[in-house]
């Protein structure tokens, strides 16, 4: 409470109390009308700020009797001011204070932080307690339930039983120091034929490992306190961190055998989208990728490649410099015997040649990076490869083996410069060709696309242990003109493509030699604490080289404007410490690089115009499982709703007197495309009888999947997965219960050849009958593509394909001519000239969906394809798909499909809804 004031504070003024008195009416009517208090309180917290700020004063004329001072009354009005100085210091220090979880940014707050100290960060707890003390706000101990008779029994025996334990180790190491040790006395001179035996273990000699070829990588052994949690999955080496931050896969259905994450616990769509195409960088852990190494001839290698479907002109003199292990490529694998099925899209790296000889050239191992959902269908198409080849191509599965990581974004450049610390060769082990890759890599500061880089081009680097450098400090970042010609010319001259590369990423032993030598965190704080203040520690020859190999993603658009990603790969144990190094980078931009997981990548993938594997490459057998799985998600969550809230899926109005769903609503129905519709069965007067309902869709289990890859259940593969109900209302059996297997000769065609193929209006023999082509869909109008989404063509009738094309936005009039319409008495006091040009502007108004002059959803027979992806394009402000369509259903009537030709429009119409939306197609 402030001290009471001295009677001569009776005569202050207003400023010493604490609320102020309201305005008078005379004030009130020469200042106009008072303002009302706003409902958020924003009148009563500003009152309060000013109130602290202000400070109790009083006069001196009281101090003066008779033009003589008052001494007694002139020193307490003086303590009395001193008092209220320091009293309002107090009070306006206090008055803008918040409380520790407030400090937190606004992505990590949450509403149970004030009664958490450990949902707070560690610079802040100690704060929160303080100001939990002081608040008596009830902790989480407080509230934590007290236990019950039969827990308070259980801890009690754990106490023993640890007690006894403790107990029964000391007298064993009691045991063990008293023990004598009688040694035998032996003669020097007499030679002994007794074996000798070492004295210590470090002294056996054993037989240097061999890697094993041909065979599957064993699963890492992970700490005993966490091996339980691995019996059916694996982790990846981030684990623990993304499992504090994000919402990992289901413990008992891991996704491709991996426990991954599926999204940021924080909201995460807007700010992933500026962080990748903006400003800032997203970082991935891509560990789960599958790497399988190739080891033999160069021509017996290109020969496997070949028949596995790569384009023979990569194979030819266009495709030297990859040859050469200066580039990476992708390119889409298919199966060696027919049906040349594909199996998925792989990143082929070459061993960079050291340039010793053309025989010892000829002699370089091969990765091959491939996503784990299709591992074991392409190991086993390079296994039997590797066995006919002349001479024999070893394979090796280098799963846990090697790592990787992702990044894209415009800050991705400078994150890797930060993260990556070259290492110090020694004099004696320095080569020449290794300063013009380090000199390139550091002239690269200020390059904030890598599409502007050659594609595909490899930097092989040798770095340093990053926990020697963290906290990672900002980058120096010169973005000048001169700055910017130098890195153009760089660019333009690109110095790794003169000189001999050398990589220990292809190297077994300098991977080995990197994880083994990483030292422990102690170790590494030892050395900082012993390094200068401010300064890193200085490198030491045992410090350990963990080699990478850096190369930017191919740039799959005709322009150079979509963000592309570095690829980082380097051994399995070194991927933590450069992950996190990478996560607290600071930028320039005053942020850190963002981790993401499955989620935004897809999100980020579709954005770009890309598909993603394995859930938009229909004509692959891991896109199948994937879409089986899928179906049966969608399928639960339907089924889980009630009636009256689920879509009835025969009770879709289309238009026309078009009723019922084309094909199952809740997956994209290829069968009902490839196959064409069924006969529904009718009962007595011609009505469809109500029958048992259709399977679920079922699920691959732990046996089939280890019988087709052959090895045992327990090894490496995935936990079953739930296998959904089945229907419990009644549906028409025009909706089948979802296939195990794809249609027959359903396959994927490279975009390439699409391209090709749709100017040319007649079919090649060689294209397989239920060829499909990957597709990027644009809404013209407003309306946002989902997922099992059903593409059209535009109808053959003109009347209905002018009706459609109507909606495109060029026949949009003016927002000025479109303006409000009056209704019928207004209209009818206007002049007759402003009449009519109301009228005029109703028919130019293309019509809005639901309305009775909307055109119709065309009819079955002009379904060409699914939408398997489908969402919001922020960067593009609308909405956007990447689907598949049939190439023989889009060929028929023999027309061009050149680009900007009216072949190219289509309609899209939502599983379940009956408007449909005008769009248009392009190959990607």
């Amino acid at each position: 409470m402030p001290p009471k004031a001295p009677p001569l504070a009776k005569a202050t003024t207003q400023q010493s109390k604490k609320r102020k008195d309201p305005p008078s009416s005379a004030n009130n009517t020469l200042n106009g009308p008072s303002k009302k208090p706003r409902p958020n309180g924003a009148n009563s917290q500003t009152s309060k700020v000013r109130d602290a700020r202000t400070l109790a004063t009083q006069t001196t004329s009281k101090a003066f009797k008779h033009g003589e001072l008052d001494v007694d009354k002139f020193v307490r009005s003086r303590e009395y001011e001193i008092r209220a100085l320091e009293q309002g210091l107090v009070r306006s220090k206090k008055a803008l204070t918040k409380r520790a979880f407030q400090q937190v940014p606004k992505e990590l707050r949450r509403r149970t932080a004030s009664h958490n100290v450990k949902k707070v960060p560690k610079r802040l707890q100690e704060r929160a307690k303080r100001e939990m003390k002081d608040d008596k706000t009830p902790t989480g101990a407080a509230r934590r339930e007290k236990p019950t008779r039969h827990m308070r029994l259980r801890l009690e025996t754990a106490k023993k039983l640890r007690a006894l334990g403790a107990k029964r180790k000391a007298a064993v190491e009691k045991e063990k120091s008293e023990t004598v040790t009688v040694k035998a006395i032996v003669d020097p001179a007499q030679p002994s034929t007794a074996p000798v035996s070492p004295t210590k273990p470090g002294l056996l000699r054993t037989r240097k490992p061999k890697p094993k070829k041909a065979a599957l990588a064993d699963l890492p052994v992970p700490k005993v306190k966490f091996r339980k949690r691995q019996k059916d999955k694996s982790w990846l080496p981030t684990h623990l961190f993304h499992a504090k931050r994000a919402r990992m896969t289901p413990p008992k259905q891991p996704l491709w055998r991996f426990s991954l994450p599926l999204t940021p616990t924080v909201k995460s769509y807007r700010p992933t989208h500026r962080a990748a195409s903006e400003r800032g960088a997203v970082c991935w852990d891509v560990s789960y990728v599958s790497t399988i190494a190739l080891h033999g001839r160069e021509a017996s290698i290109v020969g496997m490649l070949r028949a596995l479907g790569v384009d023979s002109a990569a194979l030819g003199a266009k495709g030297k410099k990859w040859r050469e292990g200066k580039r990476a490529m992708d390119s889409l694998l298919h199966e060696r015997e027919a049906p040349f099925a594909p199996i998925a899209p792989v990143v082929i790296l070459w061993c960079p040649s050291d340039g010793k000889g053309a025989e010892d050239s000829r002699k370089r191992p091969c990765f091959l990076r491939v996503h784990p959902s299709a591992f074991f269908q392409l190991w086993e198409e390079v296994l039997r490869l590797g066995k006919v080849a002349k001479p024999a191509v070893m394979v090796e599965d280098l799963r846990y083996d090697i790592g990787g990581i992702d990044v894209i974004g415009p800050a991705s450049t400078e994150a890797l410069l930060s993260a990556l610390w070259l290492s110090v060769l020694d004099d004696s082990a320095a080569d020449t060709h290794i300063d013009p890759i380090a000199t390139t890599f550091t002239g690269l500061a200020g390059l904030t696309n890598p599409a502007i880089l050659p594609t595909g081009a490899l930097l092989s680097l040798t770095t340093q242990d990053p926990r020697l450098h963290h906290p990672p400090r900002p980058g120096k970042c010169v973005n000048t003109a001169e700055s910017q010609r130098k890195l153009l010319e760089l660019i333009a001259a690109w110095p790794p493509d003169s000189h001999d590369l050398s990589s220990g990423v292809f190297d077994r032993k300098t991977r080995l030699r990197a994880s083994s030598a990483l030292p422990s965190q102690k170790a590494i704080n030892r050395r900082k604490a012993l390094a200068t203040p401010g300064q890193y520690p200085e490198p030491i020859p045992k410090d350990p080289k963990i080699p990478v190999l850096l190369f930017g993603s191919p740039s799959k658009h005709k322009s150079k404007s979509q963000q592309a990603t570095w690829h980082l790969i380097l051994p399995w144990k070194c991927v933590q410490p450069v992950w996190y190094s990478l996560m607290y980078t600071p930028l320039s931009t005053g942020q850190q690089p963002r981790f993401e997981g499955q989620d935004e990548q897809k999100q980020l993938t579709l954005e770009r115009g890309e598909p993603w594997f394995p859930g938009d490459f229909p004509g692959t057998k891991a896109d199948w499982e994937w879409e089986v799985k899928e179906a049966g998600r969608r399928f639960e969550d339907w089924k889980k709703r009630p009636k009256s809230k689920r879509i009835s899926w025969e009770a879709v109005d289309l238009g026309d007197g078009k009723k019922g769903e084309v094909g199952m609503g809740w997956a994209c129905d290829w069968t009902r495309l490839v196959d064409g519709p069924e006969i529904v069965a009718e009962g007595d007067g011609g009505e469809a009888m109500d029958v048992d309902p259709p399977a679920a869709p079922e699920a691959i289990t732990i046996k089939d999947t280890a019988t087709a890859h052959g090895q045992s259940p327990g090894k490496d593969t995935a936990p079953p997965a739930a296998t959904a109900a089945p229907i419990t209302t009644p549906v028409l059996p025009v909706l089948p219960s979802f296939p195990s297997e794809p249609p027959t000769h359903l396959q994927h065609i490279p975009s390439t050849q699409a391209h090709a193929l749709l100017i040319t209006p007649s079919v090649p023999p060689k294209i397989p009958t239920n060829a499909l082509i990957t597709v990027r869909v644009n809404l013209l109008p407003r309306g946002l593509p989902t997922a099992c989404a059903r593409i059209y063509r535009l109808p053959f009738s003109p009347t209905q394909r002018a009706a459609w094309l109507t909606l495109h936005p060029r026949h949009k009039p003016p927002k000025s001519a479109t303006r409000a319409l009056p209704d019928k008495a207004t209209l009818a006091t206007l002049p007759n000239h402003e009449q009519r040009r109301i009228l005029a502007a109703s028919l130019l108004e293309p019509p809005r969906a639901g309305e009775d002059k909307y055109p119709a959803c065309p009819a079955e027979e002009d379904l060409i394809g699914f939408v398997t992806s489908g969402n919001y394009d922020l960067g593009g402000g609308k909405g956007v798909g990447v689907g598949s369509l049939l190439l023989r259903r889009l060929m028929e009537r023999g027309e061009k499909m050149a680009e900007g030709e009216g072949g190219r429009y289509c309609v899209v119409r939502n599983s379940g809804e009956s408007v449909g939306r005008l769009g248009m197609w392009e190959v990607v």
